[in-house]
């Protein structure tokens, strides 16, 4: 079988969340966290994720979404003890993501909703976007401030 060409995936992404964001409104983003969580579910198993450090974690998710052929190149780093730079190389969603944030609907920002998830649910961390996701040089680059849950 032929791979899926990224072409049709961000047209897919793209149409999928702006049918959500027509018929919901603001309630789209429930669909984008919640999409998170159930992706997350079905990894945390699939990739050994229990039990290893917060570095280790998000090291495994990012290289589970390269080899997944999501981005080119991932990086996720701690520029403070509570705040994480994520970085993707030509994420396969950006330009149907892009074109969903001018519009006014929410985006699908799966893989950022994967790693939320991930830091809520192994480490009890809430995480914040700081700002909007930016555009640098063939990089999407999103700032995230984590919090301890109450």
């Amino acid at each position: 079988m032929v791979e899926i060409k990224k072409d049709f995936f961000n047209l897919e992404m793209y149409s999928v969340y702006r049918a959500i964001g027509e018929l919901w409104g603001e309630e789209a983003w429930k669909i984008v966290w919640r999409a998170g969580e159930i992706l997350f579910s079905e990894l945390v198993d699939r990739l050994n994720l229990k039990g290893k450090s917060l570095e280790e974690v998000l090291k495994s998710l990012a290289n589970y979404l390269k080899d997944a052929g999501y981005v080119e190149g991932i990086e996720v780093n701690f520029v403070k003890d509570d705040e994480v730079e994520y970085k993707m190389k030509n994420p396969s969603i950006e330009e149907g993501a892009f074109r969903l944030i001018e519009e006014g609907y929410a985006p699908p920002h799966i893989s950022t909703a994967l790693f939320i998830a991930c830091l809520d649910k192994l480490f009890g961390l809430k995480a914040e976007m700081i700002g909007d996701p930016v555009q640098k040089e063939g990089w999407v680059i999103e700032k995230w401030k984590l919090k301890r849950k109450k």
